[in-house]
């Protein structure tokens, strides 16, 4: 292998490594706003805090994130979203909802390759909804103490309910293998409002120092390398 070969093999290594070290995540604080819905169909749940027959939105939900507009879905159909700008914490998936979660790291993978599956920016209502409630089912099911439970899909219910039978197959055949989405949770911890899931953003500061370290690290390597 010659020099050129190793250098190549090392700056994308320690490329590598520098983001996956700048998208580690710790929980911090950020501000969230719920600001609209994206892509959705209208349906009727029973949940065991808010009562049943409610009539709610199951789709995307458009969030400001630190400002950042942001699109996710709930993953709390046990509390009521809130307006206005609230402190929220960007955790782990598998740490969140608050009680009655959380949903753990099993239902977090199922979530993940959903999205990775599923989700695109042009998303249509129809999926938006199927997986809102596809989503929806896993955390109930995987929690204790709350329930969940979808009564009724107002309009395209038949294409909904294909889509979740589509949906539940490709779970069901998953593997490790299976293709993930990166994502977060953004759990408002004891206070009000809903629990949604995003896609992790890396922190850009991070990333670009990171990334100055590993080429410092790959200029060094050279400098030996010549000597």
């Amino acid at each position: 292998m010659n020099q050129y070969s190793i250098l190549k093999r090392l700056s994308a290594a320690l490329v590598g490594a520098s983001l996956m070290g700048a998208i580690s995540l710790k929980a911090s604080p950020v501000t969230v706003a719920e600001v609209g819905i994206g892509a959705n169909e209208t349906v009727y749940i029973d949940s065991s805090s808010l009562g049943n027959n409610q009539h709610v939105y199951a789709g995307v939900v458009d969030l400001l994130v630190n400002g950042i507009a942001t699109n996710g879905f709930c993953i709390d159909p046990w509390h009521w979203s809130v307006s206005g700008n609230l402190p929220y914490t960007m955790e782990s998936l598998d740490l969140a909802p608050k009680p009655p979660g959380p949903m753990g790291p099993a239902a977090a993978l199922q979530i993940e390759q959903l999205w990775a599956q599923f989700y695109s920016p042009s998303i249509s209502n129809i999926v938006a909804a199927a997986m809102q409630i596809e989503i929806w089912q896993i955390v109930d099911a995987a929690v204790s103490g709350g329930t969940f439970h979808l009564d009724s899909v107002d309009h395209d219910s038949v294409a909904v309910y294909a889509e979740l039978a589509t949906m539940a197959s490709f779970l069901s055949s998953a593997n490790g293998s299976t293709a993930v989405a990166d994502l977060v949770a953004v759990s408002s911890g004891t206070g009000p409002g809903q629990d949604y899931v995003i896609q992790r953003v890396p922190d850009a500061g991070a990333t670009v120092a990171l990334l100055g370290l590993g080429l410092l690290g790959i200029l060094g390597f050279r400098k030996k390398l010549r000597a």
